[in-house]
């Protein structure tokens, strides 16, 4: 038996941390991204015989690998509480995964200079017994568990203190209505803000009547128009992160389902919220968009900028006007004209993990290109911030401030990885793959977002700096 300790101090109280670990989406927040899934969360919080399921591996495998290779659709590792002490600690162990055994005692103790000490021991057997046979085996395994509780602690401070400023914004509890509540945004969004105390209900496609699927989840037929606007009443906004994936050749039945997934799901929950406006509905809709609003061409841009005249431009246009439709029932409407996602779990950098770590990453038609990047973590806040913000409304930057040429992107994902990133990429590689519209609008287009709305609605940028976002979502 092999024992490995960590701990941290959490400049917070010790009963707010404690009973931070112990919400609804804390277990999705605490596991990184570049290793783990939460296929379920504690079926009864930190209580005894409380059941947690994961998938670990690597997230972007899959679309990645060749069939039946390892990596390819994770290991599941089962763990269950054996003890729990509120406010002091709780313990859980492995009882189905590919370890012989694992114990991890989770303790909290009030820290000599103020906030909480969280302690961590976690008792362990490698297959085979590589712990004891080879020092080696332990000394790798060990250090990646110091990579999973830095990005832990790092999560577990900055949500705290996120949570703390959006109650100065709004000092009650929210209840949130999310389409798209299981896609890469939406999952972290759910969990973040019910890790903060607020209430979650996914809206869920289903064929048929929308009705209530328990007690926080709604059926709802986008493609038919059909969302039963008397469930939305009691609620307070509408997060909508709804639409059929962007990446893929540019055919014309891809880029009419990509408009017509993102006007059917915006149009449906606008008639909804429109039809109980003033009678208990939501009175804030927050809807998705993107940077390709200002073209593939569009230099540096704030909220003011017009629209671009390509593809994805009148996508957004006609997007964002869908979602304006409910400003005349008197409800507070806000896109997000959300940058690139920097996320291991999905995404523009999910897709090039493979392509950098063979060391075949570089310059992409000559790495002119503004990438207006941003954390997923960074984004998920935004779209509380947003929800919780009454002075914010019409489009809002979602990047970066600063932004990086598409040369610099491809430096320092090079360095994090430590491959060489110096292989230039001619125009044509993405032309072959996406057709020369989708390369032009996708791979080389070029926006410097600057976000003027955050900045003057007082949020502040959890990752500013490229390499910082990059090395915590890749623990690197």
């Amino acid at each position: 038996m092999s024992v490995f300790r960590y701990s941290a101090t959490i400049p917070r109280p010790r009963q707010e941390v404690a009973g931070w670990y112990a919400s609804p989406g804390a277990v999705v927040r605490l596991s990184p991204d570049w290793s783990s899934k939460v296929l379920q969360e504690p079926t009864d919080g930190l209580e005894v015989g409380s059941v947690t399921r994961l998938l670990m591996g690597v997230p972007w495998a899959d679309g990645a690998l060749p069939a039946g290779l390892p990596l390819r659709g994770g290991v599941r590792w089962r763990a269950v509480h054996t003890e729990y002490a509120p406010g002091e600690g709780f313990t859980d162990v492995m009882d189905r995964g590919p370890l012989r055994s694992w114990r991890h005692r989770h303790a909290f103790t009030d820290a000599p200079g103020g906030g909480t000490e969280v302690s961590d021991r976690v008792e362990y057997e490698l297959p085979g017994g590589l712990d004891r046979r080879f020092r080696l085996g332990a000394r790798a395994f060990e250090g990646e568990l110091e990579r999973v509780f830095g990005f832990r602690t790092r999560n577990t401070r900055a949500d705290l203190d996120f949570h703390a400023r959006l109650r100065e914004l709004r000092p009650e509890p929210m209840t949130v209505v999310i389409a798209g509540a299981s896609g890469l945004v939406g999952t972290q969004l759910s969990a973040l803000l019910r890790s903060g105390g607020h209430r979650v209900i996914a809206l869920r496609r289903r064929s048929g009547p929308s009705r209530r699927l328990g007690e926080d989840a709604i059926a709802w037929d986008p493609a038919r128009g059909v969302l039963d606007a008397e469930l939305l009443r009691g609620t307070d906004v509408v997060v909508n992160l709804s639409g059929a994936g962007i990446a893929g050749p540019f055919t014309r039945k891809h880029r009419q389902e990509v408009l017509d997934s993102r006007l059917d799901a915006t149009g449906t929950i606008v008639r909804a919220m429109s039809a109980v406006a003033g009678r208990g509905g939501p009175q804030t809709l927050v809807s998705a968009s993107a940077s390709g609003y200002y073209g593939h061409d569009a230099g540096e841009v704030d909220e003011s900028a017009a629209p671009g005249e390509d593809f994805l431009a009148e996508v957004c246009r006609r997007w964002e006007a869908a979602a304006a439709e409910a400003e005349t029932a008197g409800i507070r409407v806000a896109t997000i004209r959300t940058g690139l996602v920097m996320s291991a779990g999905g995404g523009l950098l999910a897709a090039q993990l493979p392509l950098y770590l063979a060391g075949g990453g570089g310059p992409m038609g000559g790495g002119r290109m503004w990438q207006p990047w941003i954390s997923l973590d960074d984004l998920v806040q935004i779209y509380a911030w947003t929800a919780a913000s009454p002075g914010i409304s019409g489009p809002v930057n979602a990047a970066a401030p600063g932004g990086v040429r598409q040369a610099e992107f491809a430096r320092t994902l090079g360095r994090v990885l430590r491959r060489p990133a110096v292989i230039p990429t001619p125009a044509a590689a993405p032309a072959a793959l996406l057709g020369r519209q989708g390369a032009r609008e996708l791979a080389l287009s070029s926006a410097r977002l600057v976000p003027g709305v955050l900045a003057a609605h007082g949020y502040t940028f959890r990752f500013t700096r490229l390499e910082e976002a990059l090395r915590h979502t890749l623990g690197r």
